[in-house]
């Protein structure tokens, strides 16, 4: 691995020691590290997928568990919907993750090799948010269990505990389960998503336990400010051209507290953007001071419309986002919906004016 992504040498010995000492004593406790563990146990074969539109915490913790496997000997696949965000290619380094439209162009025959892999599917629960991925193994006649942190009904094959703040976290506690060593770019991964999904350890959900795993894992020689600046300080210089279009076209009603962006492929044109220009779009519209909710309306290339919802303190996006089939936490949420765009945006308008009355 790159020295680039490692910290200092005396900072890791620090951080290193003070973690054999901490974690002497930290007992993972939670109720679904067992029942995760049993079906490694019980299985050889695996097949590892996540939502569609990957982000960190969904990739991170298929390539940590990928690892944890392997040193169990198992034979681990990671079968996406899409190749990885050119921003978070630095934590796939050897291209665990598969393409699935890229394998089925190189194998027809691609169920065959699915059959008989127990799957995990990580930070979602939702089939229909693993898309073409969950048709195959379904086709494929293959078991399945999730391991996410959103609530959820409960299910025997659900493992699910929303007291994490990120998926990864809960990858992170099943290595201390287990009592296995953490290899570095399984550190990496881990750390990644955890920073990702709790908003750089600020998210409601960060509890000592957060801290704990993102200390664990920093003591292996991680670069804490290369992840940040790769996670939210790597945009190409268009992208301040892309943001001015975006915010000329965006809905804010300071009363309420909310602020709604639309992105249409127009607003793309003539941009070198890479491939994930709307990454973070929502969460600058939640930093302002007065706003308590914020949603990113996308209407994509094939006329399709998806939504990214984020919101502040006791405010429920999850809710607003199963009003429209969607899912997600608290506080981090989306849809995917058919239509016109301004079918949604006046529903989802009028749902967050419902949601603002209610409180809290």
């Amino acid at each position: 691995m790159s020295l680039y992504f490692s910290a200092e040498k005396s900072t890791s010995r620090l951080s290193r020691q003070i973690a054999v000492e901490l974690l002497k004593y930290y007992q993972p406790h939670a109720e679904i590290l067992p029942r995760i563990a049993r079906y490694i146990e019980q299985h050889k074969t695996f097949l590892l997928t996540t939502h569609v539109g990957g982000d960190a915490d969904g990739i991170g913790s298929e390539i940590g568990l990928y690892h944890l496997l392997k040193s169990l000997n198992k034979d681990v696949w990671i079968l996406n919907n899409e190749t990885v965000p050119e921003y978070l290619k630095f934590i796939d380094p050897d291209e665990l993750v598969k393409d699935v439209k890229l394998e089925e162009q190189k194998d027809p025959t691609l169920i065959k090799k699915i059959q008989n892999r127990f799957v995990f599917i990580l930070d979602s629960s939702e089939l229909k948010r693993s898309d073409r991925v969950a048709e195959l193994f379904q086709s494929a006649g293959c078991s399945y269990a999730t391991i996410d942190h959103h609530i959820l009904p409960r299910r025997t094959n659900y493992c699910a505990d929303d007291s994490y703040g990120a998926t990864a976290e809960i990858i992170w506690d099943l290595y201390k389960y287990l009592k296995i060593k953490i290899k570095k770019e399984a550190a990496l991964a881990l750390y990644t998503g955890i920073v990702a999904d709790t908003g750089n350890f600020r998210y409601p959900k960060t509890s000592l336990r957060t801290h704990l795993a993102g200390g664990d894992l920093l003591s292996q020689g991680i670069h804490s400010d290369f992840i940040y600046r790769a996670l939210y300080e790597s945009q190409p210089a268009d992208r301040l051209r892309f943001l001015q279009r975006v915010l000329k076209k965006t809905h804010i009603d300071k009363r309420r507290g909310y602020a709604i962006a639309e992105i249409k492929p127009r607003m793309l044109r003539g941009l070198e953007l890479g491939d994930s220009p709307n990454e973070g779009i929502v969460n600058i519209l939640l930093g302002v001071k007065d706003i308590r909710v914020s949603a990113v309306i996308t209407e994509t290339p094939d006329g399709g419309l998806k939504c990214s919802l984020r919101s502040k303190g006791d405010f429920n996006v999850a809710d607003i986002a199963r009003e429209f089939g969607g899912g997600g936490h608290k506080n981090a949420a989306g849809l995917k919906a058919n239509g016109s765009y301004r079918s949604l945006r006046r529903k989802l308008i009028a749902t967050i004016h419902r949601a603002c009355e209610k409180g809290p």
